[in-house]
Parts: structure tokens; C-alpha cells; sequence
């Protein structure tokens, strides 16, 4: 994991997102797995966190 070597090296934020999905090709999982649509929420507030930490950084 690179993340802090890379938050240090340049200068900017950084963090490492692991996908919380516990579903795959052979036991999908509708209800709650991975989908684009959850994919792009997810994206969504992780961006939205950091737009409103980025201040006090």
C-alpha cells in the first residue's frame, strides 16, 4: 500500500478504496452487490468527503 508514499512524495491527498462488494460472477448478489450505480454513489461520497475536508488540509 502506497498510499502514504504518495500523499508525501507529492504533496496531495491520498487513500486507498477497497471496494466493499461481497458479490461476484459465480454468487452475484442484486440486492446489495457490486453495480455500476453503486460504483458511481460510492465515487460520489468518497468525492464528497474530501471536497469538504480539503479546507482544513
Amino acid at each position: 500500500m502506497s498510499t502514504n508514499q504518495i500523499a508525501e512524495r507529492f504533496g496531495a491527498v491520498a487513500m486507498t478504496l477497497e471496494m466493499p462488494f461481497k458479490d461476484n460472477d459465480d454468487l452475484p448478489d442484486a440486492e446489495t452487490g457490486w453495480s455500476p450505480a453503486r460504483s458511481m454513489q460510492l465515487g460520489r461520497d468518497c468525492l464528497a468527503v474530501l471536497a469538504e475536508m480539503i479546507e482544513a488540509l
